[in-house]
């Protein structure tokens, strides 16, 4: 009897331990988000984010990442965290950048029926890496299609040519960035973002 009494009482105490837990999910649209909330205030709250860069004199490799999760809301363009940084070149440096972005995504819309899409684009000194996809064939970087907790990896490659033509050096800024389509687009969940920049020094190799 003292046995069954004390397994009942274990059982309680885990039950009152996981409970809050349980109600905590529930207002989770996203299982995965239990790494972070995904309630209001994970679409404002900052990320912890890591960068990790080499270089030489011709060189220079830099690498943005987080493993916290956050959504994206709104049809206005915003910096994704985590995937902005800069770097400098010299005076009369010309370099071929080139930026590959993945995450994991979830994108969500109140009618999985329509087709519509959240989408992504890389700036560098707010212009946009080729190939540029403009309207009305942006680049869809995920769709609500496949309804909530649909997580998959994506990725966008992108690059620009620029030549320093300041006497004092040029800084570069580059950002990653999102927006919804539409407004029934609801939002888009990433995850595990990983931003890869590569900056060579040099001239065009010729074909």
């Amino acid at each position: 009897m003292r046995k069954f009494k004390l397994a009942a009482g274990l059982v309680s105490a885990l039950a009152l331990i996981m409970a809050p837990a349980i109600v905590a999910g529930a207002t989770n649209n996203n299982p995965q988000g239990d790494k972070g909330s995904l309630a209001a205030n994970t679409t404002a709250a900052e990320v912890p984010c890591k960068r990790l860069s080499a270089g030489n004199g011709q060189a220079k490799d830099i690498f943005l990442s987080t493993a916290m999760p956050r959504t994206y809301t709104g049809t206005d363009w915003q910096d994704v965290q985590c995937a902005r940084t800069t770097f400098r070149l010299g005076y009369a440096e010309r370099a071929l950048v080139t930026s590959d972005f993945n995450a994991e995504a979830d994108c969500n819309g109140t009618d999985p029926a329509n087709g519509q899409w959240c989408e992504t684009r890389a700036l560098l000194n707010g212009l946009e890496g080729s190939p540029v996809a403009a309207e009305p064939s942006s680049f869809a970087f995920d769709n609500v299609s496949e309804g909530p907790n649909n997580w998959q990896a994506h990725s966008m490659n992108r690059a620009w040519e620029v030549r320093c033509t300041s006497r004092e050096g040029c800084q570069y800024k580059f950002a990653v960035q999102t927006k919804m389509h539409d407004g029934s687009v609801t939002g888009m969940w990433l995850d595990e973002i990983a931003t890869h920049l590569s900056i060579v020094v040099g001239p065009g190799v010729p074909l």
